[in-house]
């Protein structure tokens, strides 16, 4: 077993400034899988007005098994579009159903999806999502394709999307399909990959949608409208906008962070240990990769990237790297550890270079994919022990919670924030806690706080007695003692920060997350929310059909002979 890299790397806010999508992030490992074993996708229906308003159906055949995307298009004021949860129009909705959809099952759904949260599905329905056409892409676009011309890459700049998402309902909410009731081997079984195709079809989507206005128009002005070509197909992503509501979900589930994390660390610790000599060919792939990723982050410039480094500072710190790679196959010198020895220098030059370089690294270890799959399907959690004696339970905390008790909750500062549930829309929120009204209720967000607390209290109860003595002693510690046994067999199951801290930077934890999901380009718009993109440089339904999938789009670059 190579070595790991320590929870307190992997797990601080500052390495997840510099998280990068890797072969194993979600996105990919569906196309992966959907290529592999020959999934079919028909266009069934795109029954849509002049200006892009109607119905559209896509069938997938994946394994043996129905499914179907139905969406809802619709044109809205730009006034009326917004990034927000708390919107209550899109362009778009659109469901993923399992199963045949069948006239009645499309009434239905007709009547619930387009008001989202207002609305309730059958137990079939798997996903529920919506959309916004960009105001600065889709008539754009359009308008060249009609003109028999293709986008000019000036124009659409470092975010290339046509239609931006904002969410993906599912695993039993307002309806949906449960994750667990999905059986074994059924090709959605695996956590989030129903989110991954629901979004990869919203991309074909939105391609369909924009080449379809582009005929409208073409016929109304007499020109004769093209297609995208196959670069610009592959170019253009899903925009997504993503707040705060991803925060406590990791925090909740710690199973699911201790995987994500070992996607990552598993084969970044194999592809980091062996001894390479100057001419192996996975050091002329990892150079081939640090020219890709730098010439990718050459077309992201003008990318709002605060508070995370800017393109202009990584660049340097790549070629950097890149330098010493090549000094090193032209050496004539004995194998070496020099994958090793990059990483190291990548980490003392930046968490963003750190990232990009393990996610390259990665890139080299296609043995794991299967593993990487089963680590997604999560077992039971450890069920709470109230039998356990106290002096176990304060070993284990001490053992891995040290890092907790380096916070001082007596300083203000430590909790200047609190975490709750919007009433408005059930999603999480964040707010300083000298505005809390009266009554709201408090998100177990609060880790650090809370076992620092049940420190104070273990420390003074009778070691030999059990942990049930001490709840019926002291009952606010349930949560804290329950968390310290349900994180004991986990590696990476705690994120190393505090929650409520005035300096805690939620935008870190969302980028991680994102990242593992399979999004890039990332450009905060605030402390709190990021926009994002996904899918650019995949294949599109045409490739998948044909059984093609280059995997090879980590760093996705804009069509050749494009103006920059």
């Amino acid at each position: 077993m190579c070595e790991l890299r320590s929870p307190e790397e992997v797990l601080s806010g500052t390495d997840m400034n510099g998280a990068w999508g890797t072969r194993h992030s979600f996105a990919r490992t569906m196309l992966r899988r959907a290529a592999a074993h020959r999934w079919t996708v028909a266009r069934t229906r795109l029954d849509l007005d002049a200006q892009g308003r109607g119905t559209a159906v896509y069938t997938v055949n994946a394994e043996g098994r129905e499914l179907n995307f139905i969406a809802f298009c619709r044109t809205l004021e730009e006034s009326e579009r917004t990034d927000r949860v708390i919107a209550n129009a899109w362009d778009i909705t659109a469901a993923l159903v399992d199963g045949e959809l069948t006239p009645e099952r499309e009434a239905d759904l007709r009547r619930n999806v387009p008001v989202q949260e207002r609305g309730r599905v059958d137990p079939e329905t798997i996903i529920m999502t919506r959309a916004n056409r960009s105001a600065r892409f889709f008539d754009y676009v359009s308008d060249c394709l009609s003109t028999g011309s293709q986008p000019d890459v000036g124009k659409i700049g470092p975010s290339p999307y046509l239609i931006r998402s904002t969410a993906f309902y599912g695993n039993g909410k307002f309806g949906l399909k449960e994750l667990a009731n999905i059986p074994a081997g059924h090709p959605l079984s695996v956590p989030y990959r129903s989110q991954m195709l629901a979004a990869w079809l919203l991309r074909e989507l939105s391609m369909d949608m924009v080449e379809h206005v582009a005929r409208a128009k073409a016929a109304a002005a007499g020109t004769i409208a093209v297609p995208l070509d196959g670069g610009w197909g592959r170019y253009f992503g899903l925009g997504n906008a993503t707040g705060l509501g991803m925060v406590p979900f990791v925090i909740n589930h710690p199973d699911y962070l201790d995987a994500w994390c070992r996607l990552r660390e598993i084969p970044l610790a194999a592809g980091l240990t062996p001894r390479y000599a100057p001419d192996h060919p996975d050091l002329g792939r990892v150079a081939e990769l640090l020219v890709k990723a730098d010439r990718h982050l050459a077309e992201k410039n003008g990318l709002k990237t605060v508070p995370f480094l800017p393109t202009e500072l990584i660049r340097p710190q790549l070629q950097q790297l890149l330098g010493e790679l090549q000094s090193f196959m032209v050496s004539g010198q004995e194998p070496a550890p020099v994958l090793a020895r990059m990483h190291e220098r990548a980490a003392g030059l930046s968490p963003e270079v750190r990232g990009i370089f393990a996610s390259i690294v990665i890139e080299l270890r296609a043995d794991f994919d299967e593993e990487a799959e089963a680590l997604l399907t999560m077992t039971d959690s450890t069920p709470f022990d109230p039998a356990m004696r106290c002096h176990e339970l304060q070993h284990l905390l001490d053992q891995n919670y040290g890092w907790a008790r380096s916070y001082d909750f007596a300083v203000p500062e430590r909790a200047s924030y609190y975490w709750y549930s919007s009433a408005a829309n059930e999603e999480p929120r964040r707010a300083l806690r000298t505005d809390r009204a009266a009554g709201t209720v408090e998100h177990c967000t609060d880790v650090a706080r809370r076992i620092n607390a049940l420190a104070v209290d273990l420390e003074r109860f009778p070691s030999h007695l059990s942990v049930a003595d001490f709840l019926l002693a002291h009952p606010d510690h349930r949560f804290a003692a329950g968390r310290i046994q349900q994180t004991q067999p986990l590696f990476y199951g705690e994120v190393r920060d505090n929650l409520l801290d005035a300096e805690f930077l939620p935008l870190s934890t969302q980028r991680f997350q994102l990242a593992t999901y399979g999004m890039n380009n990332f450009s905060p718009q605030s402390t709190d929310w990021v926009r994002v993109t996904l899918f650019s440089g995949a294949p599109r339904v045409a490739d998948i059909n044909h059984g093609t999938d280059d995997d090879d789009w980590l760093f996705p670059v804009a069509p050749e002979g494009s103006e920059q």
